[in-house]
C-alpha cells in the first residue's frame, strides 16, 4: 500500500519534467495508465487472496474431517463401547457358523420381507453367551434382537467412518481392527445385496446405503483387493483362514461358482 501511494505521489512531478509535445495533456495519460496498472494490481490481490482463502479452508475441512476420526477412534476403544462391540460380533459369528441364521440377520437389514428367528440356530446362539444358555422362546429371540441392535450400532459406526474417505490415510493408521470384522461382515453385505438384488418389494421400500457400499470404500482405505462379484466375496470368504478356524458353515460352499467346488 505505501509504494502504491509513493507511486501516486511521484506520478505528477514526473509528469513535470516530461517535454510538453510527449502529450498533449499531462496528466490524462499518466493516471490513465496508473489506473490501469493500480486496477491490474488490485485485481490481481483479490485473485490471490481467493486462492489463500480457499487453501484455508479445504485445510480447515481436512483438519476437521481427521479430528473427527480420532475422535471416533477414541470412541471404538472406549470400555463403554467394547460391550456394542462384543454383542455385534457374536452375532457375526453365528452367521459364521450357521448360515440359516446368516440368511435371518440379512433379511432383518430391511424393513420388509424379515424372516423370523430361525429355531434350529437356538442351540448354537445360547452356546456362544453364557448369559443365554438358560433362555429359551421368546425369551432368548429378546436377548439375541438386543445383540442385532448393538451390531446395527456397529453398521452405522462402520458407515459413518466410511464417509471419511477424503482422509484414508488417517484411517488406514487407525487400528479399527478392520482385518477382523472385513470376513464377517463381507457375509452379511453378500447376503443383504443378493436379496435386494432379488426384491423389487425391498428395491421400492428400503433405500438405507447396502452395507456393500460401506465396505467397498473400507475396503479401498485399507488397501484391500476389490472384491467385484460374488464369485469373488464367496471365494474370498470360503478361503479366509480365520472364517474357517471359526467353523464355516458348509452351506456358504454350495455359494461358490461350480468351477470352484
Amino acid at each position: 500500500m505505501t509504494a502504491i501511494l509513493m507511486v501516486w505521489a511521484a506520478a505528477y512531478p514526473l509528469a513535470q519534467l516530461l517535454p510538453n509535445e510527449a502529450f498533449s495533456d499531462p496528466f490524462g495519460p499518466v493516471y490513465n495508465g496508473l489506473n490501469v496498472l493500480f486496477t491490474a494490481l488490485a485485481f490481481g490481490g483479490v485473485i490471490i487472496t481467493l486462492f489463500f482463502q480457499a487453501d484455508e479452508a479445504r485445510i480447515a475441512r481436512r483438519e476437521a474431517v481427521e479430528r473427527s476420526i480420532y475422535e471416533m477412534f477414541q470412541t471404538f476403544t472406549s470400555l463403554e463401547f467394547q460391550t456394542v462391540k462384543d454383542s455385534a460380533y457374536r452375532v457375526l459369528l453365528t452367521a459364521v457358523k450357521d448360515k440359516s441364521y446368516a440368511e435371518f440377520l440379512a433379511s432383518r437389514l430391511f424393513v420388509v420381507e424379515q424372516q423370523g428367528f430361525p429355531s434350529a440356530s437356538a442351540l448354537l446362539v445360547r452356546s456362544l453367551d453364557s448369559k443365554k444358555k438358560d433362555l429359551d422362546g421368546e425369551a432368548l429371540v429378546g436377548a439375541d434382537r438386543d445383540d442385532r441392535l448393538m451390531l446395527d450400532n456397529m453398521l452405522n459406526f462402520f458407515n459413518m467412518l466410511a464417509q471419511r474417505e477424503s482422509s484414508g490415510t488417517v484411517i488406514k493408521h487407525c487400528d479399527f481392527a478392520y482385518d477382523w470384522w472385513r470376513p464377517v461382515l463381507w457375509i452379511l453385505a453378500q447376503l443383504q445385496l443378493q436379496r435386494y438384488q432379488a426384491s423389487p418389494t425391498i428395491q421400492h421400500y428400503c433405500k438405507n446405503p447396502l452395507v456393500s457400499a460401506t465396505l467397498k470404500t473400507l475396503d479401498e482405505a485399507y488397501g484391500h483387493a476389490p472384491l467385484k462379484t460374488a464369485d469373488d466375496v464367496w471365494r474370498y470368504i470360503n478361503d479366509h483362514p480365520k472364517l474357517r478356524d471359526f467353523n464355516l458353515d458348509p452351506e456358504y460352499k454350495k455359494l461358490l461358482p461350480p468351477t470352484d467346488m
